[in-house]
């Protein structure tokens, strides 16, 4: 089955919105300044693996329009467009583990976890309709 040119065109719409909103997520257009190098940036492995998701996403994308891709390469790019919209549907969600309570448990956000379910259904959905 051939995948329309547009679904490629459009996953690459949504992965420069998604590089966009990371770069705000991460403050990177902020002013550098001495007292504000030490802020808390995510871990520099993590935010190669980001690129590393983003840059193949993009790269698959055109792959499949250059060469007509079909159903395998329509997966590969649903999946990796999900994958790097994780770290923003991270950080807008609330924390999955909360502070501590009095007698040391720690309670579990409902709200995120049930989010974080919903949005795994979703893909797998989106990824069962790409493979009929």
């Amino acid at each position: 089955m051939e995948v329309p040119v547009q679904f490629f065109q459009s996953t690459i719409a949504i992965e420069l919105a998604v590089t966009g909103g990371l770069l705000f997520q991460i403050r990177y257009f902020e002013p550098r300044q001495a007292d504000s190098e030490n802020r808390d940036l995510p871990d520099p492995r993590l935010r190669l693996l980001v690129a590393v998701i983003l840059g193949a996403t993009v790269f698959g994308s055109l792959d499949g329009i250059v060469n007509h891709g079909g159903r395998e390469v329509a997966i590969a790019v649903a999946v990796g467009v999900a994958l790097s919209v994780l770290p923003i549907l991270t950080r807008v969600l609330p924390p999955l583990v909360g502070e501590a309570l009095p007698d040391g448990r720690r309670s579990i956000s409902a709200t995120t976890a049930v989010g974080l379910l919903l949005y795994v259904v979703a893909v797998v959905g989106l990824v069962f309709v790409l493979n009929r």
